[in-house]
C-alpha cells in the first residue's frame, strides 16, 4: 500500500465542478488539490485501490494532462 501522486494541468478552459465529481467516482482517490490560477490539479491515490493509467485517462477525458 503507497500513495502516489500526479500532477496535471487542464489543456483548455477546466470545469472544477466536473473535475471534482469525475475523482469522487474514483475507488481510490484519497486527496486532491486544484490550483485555480494555473488550472492544475494534484491528485493523491492509493495504489492498491486505482491505477495510473486510469487517473490519467480520467483526467486526460476530460481535459487534463499530466505535467
Amino acid at each position: 500500500m503507497a500513495i502516489q501522486e500526479a500532477r496535471f494541468r487542464c489543456t483548455g478552459t477546466p470545469d472544477f465542478t466536473v473535475l471534482k465529481n469525475q475523482m469522487a467516482m474514483l475507488r481510490g482517490v484519497t486527496a486532491m488539490a486544484i490550483d485555480p490560477d494555473s488550472a492544475g490539479v494534484t491528485v493523491n491515490w492509493e495504489d492498491t485501490q486505482v491505477t495510473p493509467l486510469r487517473i490519467e485517462l480520467t483526467l486526460n477525458a476530460i481535459g487534463y494532462q499530466k505535467v
